[in-house]
């Protein structure tokens, strides 16, 4: 079945609240040092991937990314969405994970924070307008068209789980669905019935021997999803 869409989910670069383990969510935090380094090596790695369309979340850390991606494809214009934005964390933006405790707690009773399944319907609806109309539109097309969205570690773990759970997305042999670190890069495949398959998940090898300080494994907005 022909392929009609590859779509190449980024997460920012990292930011000092990444470092720091604070909640950021919806707060607009910069990338800093490492994170600028890291957009600058994504750029370098998706340089040759012939981009037709490039969406952003609004947030500057994620733009900065996409900037960074773009500078390598100066045809293109980035598309800001805010529906592209991190989980809404209410009242815990701002505040460090390890000072708060029963923080899974917290987020499941605090009003102030998006709950889980608004966020989860919030990145399915912009994937379905976004991504699956777009295909529709391009289902003639010879070949793929490939899109750069740019986004964060919670958005894009819970869009990727969410339409595995609901079966419009499957896994690829071997892919392992697991932690989506700062600068990485998840890539899917979409078919002309719409039906999509994860080729890469989470993929930081553009970063190996670029002496960063360690990366940032744990993403303490992500877990908190």
């Amino acid at each position: 079945m022909a392929i009609i869409t590859r779509v190449y989910l980024v997460r920012h670069g990292e930011t000092d609240a990444n470092r720091n383990g604070i909640i950021q969510g919806q707060l607009d935090t910069p990338l800093n040092g490492v994170g600028i380094k890291q957009a600058s090596l994504v750029g370098e790695a998706l340089r040759d991937v012939p981009f037709s369309m490039a969406y952003s979340s609004d947030l500057s850390r994620a733009t900065r990314t996409a900037e960074a991606i773009l500078a390598h494809h100066p045809t293109l214009q980035v598309h800001e969405q805010k529906e592209l934005r991190e989980r809404d964390m209410g009242d815990m933006q701002g505040k460090s994970a390890q000072a708060l405790k029963g923080v899974r707690l917290v987020v499941s009773t605090d009003r102030t924070v998006e709950s889980g399944p608004f966020f989860a319907a919030r990145a399915v609806t912009w994937w379905n307008r976004t991504i699956l109309q777009r295909t529709e539109s391009l289902s003639q097309e010879d070949h793929p068209q490939h899109i750069l969205v740019t986004s964060h570690g919670g958005f894009i773990a819970t869009l990727v789980q969410t339409l595995i759970q609901s079966r419009k997305l499957n896994s690829a042999p071997g892919i392992v669905i697991w932690g989506c670190v700062n600068s990485s890069v998840t890539i899917i495949e979409v078919n002309e019935k719409q039906k999509g398959v994860v080729i890469q998940y989470g993929n930081t090898s553009h970063l190996e021997g670029a002496n960063l300080d360690n990366v940032v494994e744990e993403n303490v907005d992500e877990t908190q999803v």
